[in-house]
Order: structure tokens, then sequence, then C-alpha cells
């Protein structure tokens, strides 16, 4: 999520840069690199930076199509449960993340929106009850009605489909009359009411973000100056003498900005901004190339921020190995040697396997540090391979032993690595702690858990009972219709008492599995991508 504010503030702020070093540019060259600012809000730059993931992380993961499903799983006895909860105490799971906390703001956003949509709705009707048709409104090339009514003011233009100018009455004898409906049409023309709701959209949706009501502000002013100059073109000298009685009359009807009011095309804003617009017409602003190449400039710099940000993600750092240039010699000694002592992995003899995870952990702490992403490529590489050998141990404990070695407090470990620590909670007994590194992976991951991880979740929900979330668990696209989730399910449905469940499901089953009272499979164990080059 960190991702997603870094980068939309960095292109947000080069875009906001470049505006303002264009400030002879014409305004709607300005209004476009704003609104990318702004429309950079809605890009899901955190998602960008994980689509390598499930490519791969997969190789650092369980699969449950391979688990081999045994009649029964060795449960942790009931001493290992006991320590487990008595020393050991949870992490604390009720505080809200990140994301959580970022999904409220957006549908209350959206809510904001609704709310102005609905008063937008009732402001309409309420002007076509109190409104006039212009008599003198047949004027040329003029395709739009024009009303007068006595709410809101000076001038504005309503309408997505059937766009309507509304005058004050008192705007009827005034010489700045063509001159103001000019202004409105001009608008009305350039869809600019269409940019207006986008920019009511986006700063609905972020209304507690300052950067973005900073931008639609100035994409607002923007819009006003574009159509100052367009009418400035059409009615030359005319247009600035009447634009200045007008914004500088003292006769200029006041009206309150409210946040909830909906957007409106209407020629007042602060007195500020009505300074300057006057003095921009002054100056006489036509495109050259240099404005081009700046606008250009801060598309390209946007893009490389957002790339940036992608490939520096310490996420994408952990499997980034497949993007890099050949491994290093270093690289490539190491990983022979690696390989060497760990020639028994595969062997199904104690002995043998005890000698193998002596060897790895000695070759371990007396190799020297890599560089860059080969060091961490190889202490993942190796770690896997001592979780396998641990595993076909039952030796769990020690494969805690390790993960403390090799990524000790302070250290950026790969977040897959979860799955080897739930793998070993289980297995000891602690469904707690195994629940909560699967529940991080899953956070990880946006909730979309590998097939394995996901299991291994499910099942630690069965082993504390949470039948609930065991079987919200398994409707993961990933465990969808795979034996292992049916046997999950059939299990959680025994425990129910859900006959018409399990009569459902027992079709489905290996035949080992369609027995009651329900089974539960045993525990795959987790592999390794070295085992294939031993």
């Amino acid at each position: 999520m960190m991702d997603y504010f870094v980068t939309c503030t960095i292109i947000s702020v080069c875009c906001l840069l470049t505006s303002l070093g264009m400030k002879s540019a014409p305004s709607r060259l300005n209004f476009y690199v704003i609104m990318l600012a702004l429309i950079a809000w809605f890009v899901p730059w955190q998602y960008f930076s994980q689509l390598p993931l499930f490519e791969s992380t997969s190789q650092y993961t369980v699969n449950v199509a391979e688990f081999s499903f045994l009649n029964t799983l060795i449960a942790p006895t009931s001493a290992q449960v006991i320590t487990s909860e008595s020393s050991i105490i949870a992490p604390v799971s009720w505080l809200p993340s990140l994301n959580h906390i970022f999904s409220v703001l957006l549908f209350s956003g959206i809510g904001l929106f609704t709310l102005r949509v609905a008063m937008y709705v009732k402001l309409v009707k309420n002007l076509k009850a109190n409104s006039s048709l212009y008599s003198t409104s047949k004027r040329e090339n003029c395709i739009y009605p024009i009303r007068f009514t006595s709410i809101g003011g000076p001038a504005f233009a309503t309408g997505l489909v059937n766009p309507v100018v509304w005058l004050t009455p008192e705007m009827e004898n005034r010489k700045e009359l063509n001159s103001v409906i000019e202004h409105e049409l001009t608008h009305l023309q350039q869809g600019d009411i269409y940019w207006t709701w986008l920019i009511c959209f986006i700063e609905s949706v972020f209304w507690w973000n300052p950067i973005c009501s900073k931008l639609a502000r100035l994409a607002k002013e923007q819009l006003e100056l574009s159509c100052d100059e367009k009418c400035m073109r059409k009615l030359k000298g005319k247009y600035q003498l009447d634009l200045a009685s007008l914004l500088l009359s003292e006769h200029e009807k006041k009206s309150k900005y409210n946040f909830f009011t909906p957007p409106l095309l209407n020629i007042e804003h602060s007195k500020s901004f009505n300074i300057q617009r006057i003095k921009m017409l002054n100056k006489e602003k036509t495109m050259k190339s240099k404005h081009m190449v700046m606008a250009l400039a801060a598309l390209s710099f946007s893009a490389l921020a957002a790339a940036q940000i992608v490939d520096e993600n310490p996420k994408n750092e952990q499997h980034s190995a497949q993007k890099q240039p050949a491994a290093s010699n270093q690289y490539n000694q190491q990983l022979a040697q690696l390989l060497e002592v760990a020639g028994d992995a595969k062997s199904d003899q104690p002995t043998q396997l005890i000698q193998t995870a002596k060897n790895i952990q000695k070759w371990y702490a007396n190799r020297d540090v890599l560089s860059g992403f080969e060091e961490g490529e190889i202490k993942l590489e190796s770690y896997t391979l001592l979780v396998h050998i641990f595993s076909k141990l039952e030796q769990y404990e020690d494969i805690l032993s390790a993960y403390e070695t090799w990524y000790p407090a302070g250290s950026n470990p790969p977040y897959f690595t979860k799955n080897s620590l739930a793998h070993a909670y289980i297995q000891l007994g602690r469904y707690e702690l195994a629940i909560a590194e699967l529940e991080g992976l899953s956070r990880e991951l946006n909730g979309n858990l590998h097939a394995g991880s996901a299991g291994n979740l499910a099942l630690a929900y069965i082993y504390s009972a949470d039948y609930d979330k065991a079987l919200d668990t398994l409707q993961q696209a990933s465990l969808e219709g795979s034996a292992y989730g049916d046997v999950l399910k059939y299990y959680i449905f025994d425990q129910q008492n859900n006959q018409t469940k399990m009569a459902e499901l027992k079709g489905r089953l290996p035949a080992a599995f369609a027995v009651t009272p329900a089974l539960l499979p045993r525990v795959g164990i987790p592999q390794s991508p070295l085992l294939a080059k031993l």
C-alpha cells in the first residue's frame, strides 16, 4: 500500500512542478497535466509490483496436489499444545490494516459523491421550478437554452445530458451580459461539464487526501483560464473589460462554497483567483515546442517514478533473481558447494539426513556473503532445503531455529518463508501462531494464497475449531474443486453434523476419506527447488 501512496505522490509532484513551469503555456495543456496527476490516484500501483509473484514464489510453497492422502494426520501431542499456548502470546490481530482503512475512506468518498449527485438533482429541479426562458436567447450558433433564475449567481451552467445556461435576473440589464453568456457557452462547447464531474468524483472519493484537494482546485482554475483564453480570442478586449467589471463589481453575488455542493460551471471564484484571471488576459499564450517538451517530460518522469517503485519494491527484491543478469562465478561456486554438501537430502535414512543437515549448517556458517540479489537467493535455497530435511526428520523446532539463524531479527525475510514457519507451528500444535503467519502472508498477497498456503491455513483453523473461517478459506480459487479442499470440507461438515453437505461431497472423495467419522489428511513435506538438481 505504501508503494501506491509513494508512487501517486511522486507523480503528483512531477505534474504540479511541470504546471508551475508552464505558466506561459495555454491553460488547457496545464489542465491535462494536472488531470494526469489526479487520475494517477486511481491506478493500483501496489498491485503492479506484485504481478510476477505467482510465477516466482510457487517453487517455495507447498503444493497440495503433491500431498499423499494418508488415513490420518499425526496430530501434535497435548503436551506440545499446552506448552505452546502457555509460553507464546499470539501477535495482536485486531488492529485494522492500512488496506482496511484505505477501503473505508474510499467507500465513504463514494458515499459523499452519491450525496452530491442527489443534491445536484434536487438543485436542478429547484432551478427549473423557479426560472424563465431568456426571450432573446436565439443567439447565433447557440444550441443551448438560456434561463433566468433567482437561485445562485451570477451565471453558471449545468447538465450532462441537457445542458442549460443559468443567469440571475440582475444580469439581464448589465453590459457584461454577452460576455457572460459567451463564457458559459464556451464551457459547454469544450465539454468542461464532463471534466467538472470527473473532478468532483475524484475530489469526493479522495476527500481525505490534501494532495488531491489541491490538484482538484488547480484543475478547476485551469478550466476557467482556458475558457477565458478562448473567449478573449473571440471578443478581444471587450471580454477582458467585461470580466474585470463583473468580477470586481460590488454588485457581484456572493455564495459560500460548500464541499457538499454539486459541481457547477460557475463564473464566480475567490477574489485572488479572479484578479489572476484578469491579469492573465494581458498575456498572450501560444503553444510552443518547449511546452510540449515539458509536458512529455512530466509524463516520462511519472512513468519512470512508477517503474522505479515497482522495480525497487522490497517484495520484488525477494524474487528478482529471475530478472537479473547471469549469476556471478562466486554464486555458482556456492551453489555447487551447497549441492555437494546436501547430496543425501533425498535419502530416507535418518542418520544420513541428520548428517546432511549438519553439513548444510556448517557450510552456511563458513561461506562468504554474496552481494545483491544473489545473497538473498542462496539464503532462500539453502533454507528451504534445510526445512525439507528437518520436516522429513520431524524436527520442527529445528526449523524455527534455522529460521532465526538464516533470518535474524531486523532482516528482511522473503514473505513466503511464512509457509515454512506455519508448517512447523501446525506440527508443533501452535495453531494460533500458524494462523498468524498465514494470515500475514494472505495480507501480503491481497488474499490470493497459493493452494498449499490456503490448505495449511484452513487446516490450522480446523484444529482451532474455527470452522467458519476454515470454510471461508477453502472457498479460495486455488482450492476450488481440489480433492484436498473437499477432504477438509468433508471433515468440517462431519464436525458440524451436516449430513446433507457430507453426502454432496462423498462421491468426490478418495475412497480412504469417504468414511465416517471423517479423517484428516497428513500434511505434506515442504519441497525445495534444489531437490531437482540433486
